[in-house]
């Protein structure tokens, strides 16, 4: 499960499908801190929150609007003890996704939005700390995938107002010792009732070693008082490098609760 933006899948650079999983998938390297931005605003444990979304499962079904029009519904498994590919201890989820796209969609977006529900994929998390790990794909002897780093839990007390980063990933096609791209996932609290927060997570994915911004994909979960997350919504920033030139464009994801 990736918590946050584009799923691995999607991060196909030869494909351009906006380069990656939960909440879609999942990650987290949390530094953060801050003070409330409200005397009202509550103390909620994100950690046991994340914990609890990434091991017991999430499937979320969300209506997509603005560039795309149509349906996406994913679904992540509970995670299971298992090991990557390369051999080391790991919890292991599995992804897959059925979307549906109105009539007369443009090409982007039958690119981006083209699962049928067969193909499932893993995602593999630390099993000590639950944040994501590489899958230690390879391919012609290469890196295949995304490789991550500086990842943390993220913390058990936070308040409106605070911010960290969840993680840093290169990803690589398989075909080169090169990455094609390179990311960071962000992470910002914000107030929302007296016993609730916002989480906003923000997936920035760029062409490798440049400032070429690919996409911004941010996502907003509510933090419930019972230490839970609900997805509600996303916005995918999508550059005129992800579109082949079709400009930049903006994707919106609404999730049914």
């Amino acid at each position: 499960m990736i918590l946050y933006g584009i799923t691995s899948r999607q991060l196909k650079t030869t494909k351009l499908k906006l380069g990656l999983a939960l909440l879609s998938a999942v990650m987290l390297a949390a530094c953060g801190g801050g003070d409330s931005s409200s005397s009202s605003s509550p103390t909620l444990n994100l950690n046991a929150a994340y914990t609890r979304v990434v091991t017991g499962g999430l499937k979320q079904t969300g209506t997509i609007s603005g560039y795309c029009q149509g349906t996406r519904q994913q679904t992540y498994t509970p995670t299971v003890s298992g090991k990557t590919l390369s051999g080391a201890a790991a919890l292991i989820s599995y992804e897959s996704e059925i979307d549906s796209l109105v009539a007369g969609s443009n090409e982007f977006c039958k690119g981006f939005y083209s699962y049928d529900g067969s193909a499932t994929i893993p995602i593999y998390y630390d099993p000590t700390n639950v944040t994501p790990i590489t899958s230690g794909a390879t391919k012609n002897g290469y890196p295949l995938g995304l490789v991550w780093s500086n990842q943390a839990a993220p913390p058990t007390s936070v308040t409106a107002g605070a911010t960290g980063t969840l993680a840093t990933y290169v990803n690589y096609t398989g075909d080169s010792s090169r990455p094609a791209t390179e990311g960071s996932r962000t992470w910002k609290v914000e107030a929302d009732t007296a016993t609730t927060l916002l989480w906003i997570t923000t997936d920035s994915a760029k062409v490798y070693g440049t400032e070429l911004l690919i996409y911004n994909s941010i996502t907003t979960y509510r933090i419930n008082a019972n230490n839970t997350l609900t997805p509600l919504k996303k916005e995918v920033q999508a550059t005129t490098i992800a579109t082949k030139g079709a400009g930049d464009q903006t994707i919106y994801e609404t999730y049914q609760n």
